[in-house]
C-alpha cells in the first residue's frame, strides 16, 4: 500500500471518528443527562396509571378496567411502574433502561454494514429518541422495538445450524409483537419470506420443494407465534374474561380504527386518500435530513456492486421492512410520531449504511459523496444547534400541553383525597387528569379509564352497552370527584360522534356540585364528601360565570 493510500486512510478515519462518531458520541452523553429532567405526557402516564392500577389494587385489564389494548402493553407498564414508579424521573429512567436493551441489540443487527455503521446505527437513532421523541417516550411503537430486533436476530445472526430452532424463535417473537400491537406484525411476514429464500445451497428447487419449504418454515414458525398469543388467551381465561376480550377485539377495535389521526371518524370515501395524502406527502419526510441519510444508503447499496450474497440479502431484508414500516401505520389510519418509531429505527439503519468502509477498489466519488451525505446529515441534525442539547425539539403548544393542568388537579385532589377515596377521569388523555390520578395515586371508580369510546360512534351497540354500564357503575361506586375535560382534543367529532352524554349529566346534578370550573376541565365533588360544604362555599354559582381563582388552591409548590 503506497504512502498516499495511507494516508488517504489516516485521514477518513480521523474524519469519520473524530468529527462525526466521537463528537456525536459526546452529544448524546450530554442530551440524555439533561433529557432525564424531560416531561412525558399524553399516553405513557394513561398507560402507567393502569400500571399502577394492577400493581396496587391487583386489577385485571378487561375485567377491572376497558382496555382494547393487548396485554403485553399493560404487563409491561405494570412492571415499570413497580420497579420506576410514576415520577417524570422514574419515567425517563425506566425509557432509558428499554434504550439501553434496544441500542446493543440494533448494535448487533448492524453488524453486517460494518463496524462504523455499527456505531453510529446506535448512537444516531438513540440521540434521535431521546431529541426528538419526548412525545413519544415509552410508547408502544417503541417498546417493540425490542421484540422486532429480536426477530431479526434470530432470522439472521443467531441459530444457522440449528433451523428449526431460528424459525420458532423467529415466530415467538414476531408472537410477541402482535402481542404489543397486532398490525406490527408486517415484520414478522417480511422476516417469514426472508427465511424461506435464505438458503446457503446452490442448488435450484422446483415449485413442490419451495413449496414443501415454505409450510415447513410456516409451521415452525407459527408454533412460535402461538406461544404469546396462548399465553395472553390463558391469562383472560383464568380471570374469566376471554370471551369479553374477544368481543372488545371484534366490536370495538374497527370502531377505534375508524378515527384518523384528526380525532374524527372517516366520512365515506375519505380514508383512502386520507392515507395516501398522509404517507406520501405529509408525515415520514418531515425528517428532512434522516429521510435523505436513508435514501442515500438504499440508493448505495442496490447500484453498487461488490456485496456477497449473504450481505446482499441482508440488505434486501432491510430494505424490505424500512418499506413495510413505512406503509405501516396506514393499517390503524393515524399518523402520529411514535407510529413512526419502527420506520426510524431501519431508516437510521441505512443512515449508518453511508458510513461503512468501502473496500479498496471502490471509486473515489462513491467515497467522497458517502463522507459528503454522512456529514451533512450528522451537522444538520446533531450540531447545527447546541441548545438542543438541554431541551427537547418537539413539544405540544401550551394551549394543550397538559402539565400545568395536572400539576393544578394533583395540587388539588392531594388536599382532599382520604383512603379509600375514588374519582373518576373523563378525558383521552390531554388534559391530564389521569396523570393527575397516577401522581396522587387515586383509585379510578368504574372500568372506564380513557373515556374517548363514550363520545364516538354512539349509534353502535357496543358503545351503548359501554355507557350503560359507565352509568350503572358511576351510580353505585359514588366516587367522591368527577373530572371532565372540556378540551376538543379529548374527544372525537364528525358522523355519529358528540361530546353530550345527557344521562351523565342528569346523575351529576342529582348528586353533585361544581366544585371547580377552570377553562379547560370542570370538577364535580359528590354531595356527601367530608369538604362539600367547604368546597361548594367557594363553588362557582348556578349561572356557570367562572369564579377568581384562590392561587393557594392551585400552588404549584
Amino acid at each position: 500500500m503506497s504512502v498516499a493510500q495511507n494516508r488517504s486512510i489516516l485521514w477518513d478515519r480521523i474524519f469519520v471518528y473524530g468529527f462525526l462518531l466521537a463528537p456525536t458520541t459526546v452529544i448524546f452523553l450530554i442530551t440524555w443527562w439533561y433529557s432525564l429532567d424531560w416531561d412525558t405526557v399524553i399516553d405513557v402516564p394513561v398507560f402507567l396509571y393502569t400500571g399502577f392500577l394492577m400493581d396496587h389494587f391487583n386489577m385485571v385489564p378487561v375485567r377491572d378496567f376497558f382496555t382494547y389494548n393487548l396485554l403485553t402493553t399493560h404487563e409491561v407498564f405494570r412492571w415499570l411502574y413497580h420497579f420506576f414508579g410514576s415520577s417524570n424521573r422514574g419515567m425517563r429512567i425506566a425509557d432509558t433502561s428499554i434504550l439501553v436493551v434496544i441500542l446493543p441489540l440494533m448494535a448487533r443487527m448492524l453488524v453486517p454494514f460494518g463496524r462504523r455503521a455499527v456505531w453510529i446505527g446506535a448512537i444516531g437513532f438513540g440521540l434521535l429518541h431521546i431529541r426528538y421523541g419526548a412525545l413519544s417516550y415509552l410508547q408502544r411503537d417503541y417498546l417493540a422495538l425490542v421484540p422486532l430486533s429480536l426477530m431479526v436476530l434470530s432470522a439472521t445472526a443467531w441459530f444457522g445450524a440449528k433451523q428449526r430452532l431460528r424459525w420458532i424463535l423467529s415466530g415467538f417473537f414476531c408472537g410477541a409483537l402482535v402481542t404489543i400491537k397486532p398490525h406490527l406484525i408486517v415484520g414478522g411476514m417480511v422476516i417469514y419470506l426472508y427465511m424461506i429464500m435464505d438458503r446457503d445451497s446452490e442448488e435450484p428447487l422446483n415449485w413442490r420443494q419451495w413449496g414443501s419449504r415454505g409450510l415447513s418454515i410456516f409451521f415452525y414458525f407459527s408454533l412460535g407465534g402461538c406461544l404469546p398469543l396462548l399465553w395472553m388467551a390463558a391469562y383472560f381465561a383464568y380471570y374469566g374474561v376471554l370471551g369479553e376480550f374477544v368481543r372488545t377485539i371484534v366490536e370495538f377495535f374497527p370502531l377505534h380504527a375508524d378515527i384518523s389521526g384528526r380525532r374524527s371518524v372517516f366520512e365515506p370515501g375519505e380514508r383512502l386518500p386520507y392515507l395516501v395524502y398522509m404517507t406520501l406527502l405529509v408525515t415520514p419526510w418531515g425528517d428532512f435530513q434522516l429521510a435523505v441519510g436513508a435514501v442515500t444508503g438504499v440508493a448505495l447499496f442496490l447500484f453498487l456492486p461488490g456485496f456477497d450474497k449473504r450481505e446482499r440479502r441482508f440488505g434486501n431484508l432491510m430494505l424490505a421492512l424500512l418499506i413495510v414500516y413505512l406503509l405501516y401505520p396506514c393499517l390503524a389510519g393515524r399518523f402520529y410520531e411514535h407510529h413512526y418509531y419502527p420506520f426510524r429505527f431501519f431508516a437510521c439503519a441505512w443512515l449508518a449504511f453511508c458510513f461503512r468502509k468501502w473496500p479498496s477498489g471502490t471509486p473515489v466519488r462513491v467515497n467522497v459523496f458517502s463522507r459528503a451525505v454522512s456529514a451533512y446529515i450528522i451537522v444538520s441534525l446533531f450540531y447545527s444547534d447546541p441548545s438542543l442539547m438541554f431541551k427537547p425539539v418537539q413539544t405540544l403548544p401550551s394551549s394543550i400541553a397538559p402539565e400545568p393542568r395536572t400539576k393544578r388537579i394533583a395540587t388539588w385532589l392531594e388536599r382532599r383525597l382520604q383512603p379509600g377515596d375514588t374519582i373518576q377521569p373523563i378525558e383521552w388523555g390531554f388534559c391530564g387528569i389521569i396523570h393527575a390520578a397516577l401522581l396522587t395515586e387515586a383509585k379510578v371508580a368504574t372500568d372506564i379509564i380513557w373515556a374517548e369510546g363514550l363520545f364516538h360512534h354512539l349509534s353502535n351497540p357496543f358503545i351503548q352497552d359501554l355507557r350503560k354500564k359507565f352509568i350503572q357503575d358511576l351510580t353505585e361506586n359514588k366516587p367522591r370527584f368527577v373530572i371532565r375535560s372540556k378540551m376538543d382534543w379529548d374527544y372525537m367529532s364528525g358522523r355519529d360522534c358528540s361530546q353530550d352524554f345527557e344521562e351523565l349529566d342528569a346523575l351529576l346534578k342529582r348528586d353533585y356540585f361544581l366544585a371547580i370550573d377552570s377553562r379547560d376541565f370542570r370538577i364535580w365533588e359528590h354531595n356527601d364528601s367530608p369538604t362539600a360544604d367547604e368546597d361548594r362555599a367557594r363553588a362557582p354559582d348556578d349561572s356557570n360565570e367562572k369564579r377568581p381563582v384562590d392561587p393557594q388552591e392551585f400552588s404549584l409548590e
